[in-house]
């Protein structure tokens, strides 16, 4: 036989083991990977509204909340946020769910910046701010707050 179809059969063999090998190896390595990757944090906060103030909550949500939620968005620190309601809840149970949806968590050093861009944008004070929180707990409680962390199944 020729020496150069020798060599180029070799090559060949070599390549198609290669080939072999690597095949074998992929379901491997894609069985070590878990089938979900983490995705978006979203931060959710059970507001209990006290009675007969469901609608001057539901406005400070409609008017301030959403202004402010809308900025993040602007900024790119969120990405999405929602009012849910529980129409039905239980004892102990809050009335509505606030949540806010972000790609990432911001750092200490982000997060003062972050706050004090709210501050300049609502044209207010730390103190008015404290003083506004306070002002709202007239009319609602904030009960728990979870941050959760979404899981996508990868493709």
């Amino acid at each position: 036989m020729n020496r150069s179809l020798l060599g180029g059969m070799k090559s060949w063999a070599v390549a198609a083991a290669g080939v072999t090998m690597l095949a074998m190896t992929a379901p491997s390595l894609a069985q070590d990977q878990s089938p979900w990757k983490a995705g978006n944090y979203w931060n959710v906060s059970s507001i209990h509204v006290k009675d007969g103030s469901g609608l001057k909550y539901a406005q400070f949500l409609a008017d301030t909340w959403v202004k402010n939620q809308e900025f993040a968005k602007s900024q790119g620190w969120i990405s999405h946020y929602m009012v849910l309601s529980n129409p039905y809840p239980r004892e102990g149970e809050p009335d509505l769910y606030l949540v806010i949806v972000s790609p990432s968590l911001a750092n200490s050093d982000e997060a003062d910046k972050r706050s004090q861009a709210f501050r300049e944008f609502n044209k207010t004070t730390m103190a008015e701010m404290q003083a506004a929180s306070g002002a709202r707990a007239e009319f609602r409680t904030v009960g728990s707050q979870m941050l959760l962390r979404e899981l996508m199944l990868r493709k």
